[in-house]
């Protein structure tokens, strides 16, 4: 009589609980490494954007870029505007909004005022009196947490602006306070700003009155 052994092979209950626990435990690392990644290459994302366009802005001027409202072709001088306050109108720089604009003087052979003129309610129809040529938002958890001069050492209120006039690279660095319109007496040579993260990363954009412009 030949007898017929059957062998079947399976997975048990505790073979399975520990690969079920390995496969975890691995997934959980790897979207934690991606969560840190993402937040690392969002905040430097947005520190080198503010980078370029304070650098597209100091092309713009070196480069004579011309703009026209209407009449006669005018050659201000280009800028960014930064905030840490609040803004009712979509057109004015806030913690999570930039601006970059044109410092149109007001009449032939007076010098531009170095600041962001505009009631903050239009943007790309540039003229005297409404300088936006672009909003830029920040739509990622990143915002701005600081800006700091070596005249006014944080600035909480009022705006910075920095702008480059024909034919100089160098930057023109602005503060103005809070319910004042004219820049202060005092003439920062560099503007620091500080940008962070939903966890905490940072990153650092300098503007020297030399025109050198570094991402930290």
């Amino acid at each position: 009589m030949v007898k017929l052994f059957s062998k079947q092979s399976g997975v048990t209950v505790v073979e399975l609980v520990v690969v079920i626990a390995i496969v975890g435990l691995v997934s959980s690392v790897i979207l934690f490494n991606y969560s840190d990644f993402s937040t690392n290459v969002s905040i430097r994302n947005l520190s080198q954007e503010v980078a370029l366009s304070i650098r597209k802005s100091q092309t713009f001027a070196t480069s004579v870029q011309s703009l026209s409202s209407g009449g006669a072709p005018s050659y201000p001088s280009f800028g960014m505007v930064f905030s840490m306050e609040s803004a009712t109108f979509a057109f004015l720089p806030t913690p999570k909004r930039f601006i970059s604009f044109a410092d149109i003087p007001p009449s032939v052979g007076v010098s531009p005022n170095k600041k962001y003129d505009s009631g903050g309610s239009i943007c790309g129809s540039v003229g005297i009196g409404e300088e936006c040529i672009e909003a830029i938002s920040i739509t990622s958890a990143d915002t701005l947490i600081g800006i700091d001069t070596d005249a006014t050492g944080p600035v909480t209120t009022g705006t910075v602006s920095i702008t480059f006039r024909r034919p100089s690279p160098d930057a023109i660095i602005c503060y103005i306070p809070a319910g004042q319109s004219d820049c202060i007496a005092q003439i920062p040579s560099y503007v620091k700003l500080t940008f962070q993260s939903a966890k905490g990363l940072k990153r650092l954009v300098s503007v020297w009155n030399t025109g050198q412009i570094n991402v930290e």
